[in-house]
């Protein structure tokens, strides 16, 4: 697939209109990965990394470790690395490790936010094989 934004690192939002969050780390987290809910911290919003198929909620948008408070992409396009093929339109959740995203399979109905096996991470903006970057609108696109 040909990359329209190759001087944009992968995890880089695309447009202006995003919504960020700043967040807790209660374990190390890298830029561009999937991030899930973190421990319970005291006024905060926790957040670590992803670690299982589709328990990511939003993008880490900077590196930190334990203790860190970093931004979090919950809304908008962003440029994200795949496994496994993706088709422009469908639903994507994060993939385990959250370094990748993957094509949510079957039904969209078992991947509502909050009534499923899986979170809806965003919606395929583009067409891509895995190993490949593809442009993703993160948010819950229901």
């Amino acid at each position: 697939m040909t990359d329209h934004w190759p001087q944009l690192p992968t995890g880089t939002p695309l447009t202006q209109g995003y919504e960020l969050g700043f967040c807790y780390c209660t374990a190390g987290v890298t830029e561009g990965y999937a991030v899930k809910v973190g421990t319970h911290a005291t006024g905060k919003v926790p957040v670590t990394v992803s670690a299982g198929v589709g328990d990511g909620i939003g993008i880490a948008m900077k590196t930190g470790s334990a203790g860190d408070t970093i931004p979090v992409l919950f809304y908008g396009a962003v440029k994200l690395d795949t496994s496994g093929n993706i088709t422009i339109g469908k639903f994507v959740i994060g993939a385990s490790g959250g370094a990748t995203v993957l094509q949510a399979a079957g039904a969209s109905t078992y991947y509502v936010a909050f009534g499923g096996a899986s979170y809806i991470l965003g919606l395929a903006l583009q067409t891509a094989t895995s190993g490949d970057e593809i442009v993703v609108l993160v948010g819950k696109c229901l």
